[in-house]
């Protein structure tokens, strides 16, 4: 699967919220006006990031990782 395929995998599930069918899931949270892309897979934190393209990207990683 390419990654563009992967990254139109994830679905909004609110302005604050995006999931993946793998379980995997995005919130955006703002802190002092700034927007936060966090990571998670279930209840465990993966990242924080600047962008929801970023967050994106590091799930590819580590969902490849775990792949080997």
């Amino acid at each position: 699967m390419s990654d563009v395929d992967t990254q139109s995998e994830w679905k909004p599930d609110s302005p604050y919220g995006w999931s993946h069918p793998s379980g995997w899931t995005i919130g955006r949270y703002i802190v002092a006006g700034v927007s936060h892309f966090m990571l998670w897979q279930g209840r465990d934190h993966r990242g924080k990031f600047a962008s929801l393209e970023a967050a994106q990207a590091e799930h590819r990683l580590l969902t490849k990782a775990q792949e080997k």
